[in-house]
């Protein structure tokens, strides 16, 4: 899948997480990308970044909302 296709996934995955279950996931996703460093096949390294920026943007747009507590 295209980074595209995979970040339209991970949107709609994240879509109900709170602000510390998106925080935890990033976690989970930069621990992967450090353990595999660049070792990492560029597929898997494309899924994962296309899930941290949909974290990313869940966190913002919660953030804005005022729901981080």
């Amino acid at each position: 899948m295209s980074y595209a296709q995979w970040h339209q996934t991970f949107v709609n995955k994240v879509k109900e997480y709170d602000w510390h279950t998106c925080r935890r996931a990033l976690f989970d996703c930069h621990d992967t990308l450090n353990i595999w460093g660049d070792k990492i096949a560029t597929d898997y390294a494309t899924k994962l970044w296309a899930e941290i920026d949909a974290l990313r943007e869940r966190q913002a747009k919660l953030t804005k909302q005022g729901a981080t507590a």
